[in-house]
C-alpha cells in the first residue's frame, strides 16, 4: 500500500477509507481533506485498480469505504468494480465512484455495476473537505 495518512497513533482503530486513484495529487488531496475534516479516519491509498483485490485479500481489517476513480492506467474503475462485486468476500464493501467525470453515462454505468454512489470530484480543496465530511456522515464513520 502506497500511503498511510499520518493521522496520529490514536487512529489505529479508526475506520479505514481506501482511495484507489492513479493521480498522486488526487490521492494526497483526498487524504489531506480527511485530516482537515477532523474525522478519526485512516486513509489508505492504492495507485491502480489492479491492486485492490490483492490488497483486500491480505489486509488485517477491511475498509469501511472505498473511493474508486474511473480512469486509471492499468485497470480502470469499471473493471475494478466488476471484479470487486464478483468476489463474494468483498462484494458487500461500500464503493463510491469518485471521478473527474460528470458524464451521466459514467454515473449510470457505475451504479449498474454495483457502485453505492457516484460523485464528481470537487473543483477545489474546500469543497473536497466538505465532500469527505459528507461521506463520513453518510457512511457513519465519525
Amino acid at each position: 500500500m502506497a500511503f498511510h495518512s499520518p493521522l496520529g497513533s490514536g487512529y489505529a482503530d479508526a475506520p479505514a477509507v481506501w482511495v484507489v486513484d492513479d493521480d498522486e495529487d488526487d490521492r494526497l488531496f483526498i487524504s489531506s481533506a480527511f485530516e482537515d475534516a477532523e474525522r478519526p479516519v485512516s486513509v489508505i491509498t492504492l495507485t491502480d485498480g489492479d491492486q485492490l483485490i490483492p490488497e483486500l485479500a491480505s489486509c488485517e481489517r477491511l475498509p469501511q469505504l472505498i473511493l474508486l476513480d474511473i480512469n486509471m492506467n492499468r485497470q480502470n474503475g469499471f473493471d475494478t468494480l466488476t471484479q470487486l462485486r464478483s468476489t463474494p468476500t468483498f462484494a458487500h464493501l461500500p464503493v463510491v465512484m469518485f471521478s473527474t467525470s460528470s458524464d451521466n453515462t459514467d454515473r449510470q454505468r457505475s451504479l449498474a455495476l454495483g457502485a453505492n454512489q457516484f460523485m464528481t470530484k470537487p473543483a477545489n480543496y474546500n469543497q473536497l473537505v466538505s465532500v469527505v465530511k459528507g461521506l463520513a456522515d453518510t457512511w457513519a464513520f465519525a
